[in-house]
């Protein structure tokens, strides 16, 4: 079994856990970060199978439910080391903080998993695909692929952020960063999906969907 197969069996298995109303925006976050992470990939030249993997897999933590909170990224990573893929393991860590300072501000419940992920998130080097699993994670709501721009709203509004200006411009960054690599705004890679998504309004204020948007 290929990387690919193995991503995609681990994930319907995650989905096969949830019985809550959320596991749909889950499931569509996670496809749309793998389609933005593979498109992206094949572009720069990285293996696309993995990076593919790396955004279906970034949030399978949260096959406990959207309940989870931030401990989600524990989980994922506990399961996929069980599951022997340490590689797409640490992008369920790893995805979440940019900087990876900003592990700090947030404390989870379990102090053992607590003070595992600040160590980690300490220790380790961002490498592109790391990057690369952020980029997409903030191209992919709820329906699927979409903007930044709209994803940080929606994150925005339903959490709040304590630093707005400095996270949306790290995003920037990131986006900067791989439209670089591949000699082309990334956004063009996906202009049919972004135009539609542009026309969903803020999810959780404009259109009643906060529900939905809970667990991606």
């Amino acid at each position: 079994m290929n990387i690919r197969e193995k991503g995609e069996e681990i994930f319907s298995w995650g989905a096969s856990q949830r019985t809550d109303d959320a596991v749909s925006a889950w499931k569509n976050h996670s496809l749309g970060a793998a389609r933005v992470a593979e498109a992206i990939a094949e572009k720069c030249g990285m293996d696309k199978d993995r990076a593919y993997v790396s955004g279906l897999l970034h949030d399978i933590g949260r096959y406990k439910g959207p309940h989870t909170g931030m401990e989600h990224t524990v989980d994922g990573y506990n399961l996929l080391m069980e599951k022997g893929m340490p590689e797409i393991a640490r992008i369920c860590l790893t995805h979440s903080f940019n900087p990876r300072e900003k592990v700090h501000e947030i404390t989870l419940d379990n102090p053992e998993q607590d003070k595992f992920l600040k160590d980690y998130m300490l220790k380790v080097e961002f490498d592109d695909y790391d990057l690369l699993a952020q980029l997409a994670d903030f191209m992919s709501g709820a329906h699927g692929v979409t903007t930044i721009e709209r994803r940080f709203c929606s994150v925005l509004w339903r959490h709040g952020l304590k630093e707005p200006r400095e996270d949306l411009l790290k995003l920037y960054e990131l986006k900067e960063y791989f439209s670089n690599k591949i000699g082309m705004d990334v956004y063009l890679l996906f202009i049919d999906e972004l135009k539609a998504s542009i026309l969903n309004g803020i999810p959780g204020k404009y259109n009643n969907k906060q529900s939905e948007e809970e667990d991606a």
